[in-house]
């Protein structure tokens, strides 16, 4: 069996919807890339990766050593599901409806497996998605499986647009020594070019903080990040946060390329949790139920306090006058971060009552930032 018949026995015996095994690739060039963003100053120093990270990430050094070859492979999440839109439900962004990336990871291993059957002898592998020890999205381009588009994303024309989530499986097979040369049409790893796009600019015009440029992304700015950290954001960015309680997707639902896709994602039941949560819910919530709802979700990675922070923001942004007194009682909150903004949330709302619980915070805080706060809504 070649590699494309293996490809083939892959596809039809799991989930996946694209891959490709290709030889592990230099990814220096592709580095150099990366880093400019770091010069730039678009990767905040809180963010899980720094240069150093980076520059081990790329080389492979967080691998043993073993490593040969990658099976790198995409589902799409675009299963055509509708949640209503009602004011006191956070909208959460589709790829978290769901935990796609234990899904694809399970489906890998079974991909694994079934290379570990037609070869008959077991490999050494290890299975990724998602805040991995590797790039991923250059691994994908590697594979010509996908392009880069102007928004950072991966995307494909023709059946997931940018829908999708990716995962690997790296195995130590020499595909070489296996009888098939690699795929002459497998990418140099240059800067990409974005010709994928065209003069098509939606994606950064439609972004709300503009953290877009071509090809580039401040993570200081985009919802996406801020929305999974517990930070204190300037107030014009808090004035175009929306309703949300996880995620952005703008850059993505604007793509040409997501239009008239066919649902063709899996109603998997791998940590599902739905396209909006109610904030009151999650505002009274505690640790253990946190832990019992997300637990299985991406939203789980997040701290809770983090989340209860994006209630706060939506129902500010919404000036939503029955979330009054339970913005009351965060308003006393032991977090300087949560009583900050549940006070420029209460001064959104305004009114007789939300002054004098402004007034009454104000006369006892201590912490000089939640003190301007409360100070430049009351003059």
């Amino acid at each position: 069996m070649d590699i494309q018949s293996l490809k083939k026995a892959i596809l039809s015996k799991t989930s996946l919807q694209v891959c490709e095994i290709i030889p592990l690739p230099d990814l220096e060039k592709a580095l150099l890339w990366t880093l400019e963003s770091f010069e730039k100053g678009y990767i905040p120093k809180s963010y899980s990766w720094s240069v150093e990270k980076t520059r081990k990430a790329y080389r492979y050094e967080y691998l043993q050593g073993w490593q040969k070859s990658v099976i790198v492979a995409a589902i799409s999440y675009y299963t055509g599901e509708v949640f209503p839109e009602e004011e006191e439900f956070g909208k959460i962004s589709m790829y978290t409806w769901r935990n796609n990336y234990s899904f694809i990871k399970n489906e890998l291993r079974k991909a694994t497996e079934i290379v570990e059957e037609t070869i008959g002898k077991k490999l050494r592998s290890i299975t990724l998605s998602n805040y991995t020890s590797i790039p991923e999205k250059v691994l994908f381009r590697a594979s010509s499986l996908a392009d880069i588009g102007k928004n950072t994303l991966l995307l494909r024309k023709d059946d997931m647009g940018s829908y999708f989530v990716v995962g690997e499986a790296i195995i130590d097979l020499d595909i070489e020594s296996f009888g098939t040369e690699p795929r002459a049409e497998h990418q140099e790893l240059t800067e990409p070019d974005f010709s994928i796009c065209g003069d098509c600019r939606r994606c950064i015009e439609a972004c709300p903080t503009d953290a877009l440029e071509t090809g580039r992304i401040n993570i200081n700015l985009c919802f996406q990040y801020i929305s999974e950290n517990l930070l204190l954001i300037p107030r014009e960015l808090r004035e175009k946060w929306g309703n949300r309680l996880y995620g952005c997707s703008i850059c993505l639902d604007v793509c040409p390329y997501n239009k008239n896709l066919k649902p063709i994602g899996i109603r998997h039941d791998n940590g599902v949790i739905g396209g909006n949560f109610n904030h009151f819910e999650l505002l009274k919530m505690s640790e253990e139920k946190f832990h019992q709802v997300f637990g299985n979700n991406q939203i789980g990675m997040r701290s809770l306090l983090a989340i209860k922070k994006n209630s706060i923001l939506s129902l500010g942004y919404l000036a939503y006058k029955k979330a009054l007194p339970i913005l009351s009682e965060l308003i006393n909150h032991q977090n300087e971060i949560i009583r900050a903004y549940s006070a420029w949330a209460i001064g959104r709302i305004g009114g007789k009552k939300a002054k004098k619980i402004l007034e009454s915070r104000y006369r006892i805080e201590k912490n000089p930032t939640v003190k301007k706060e409360i100070e430049d809504i009351l003059d």
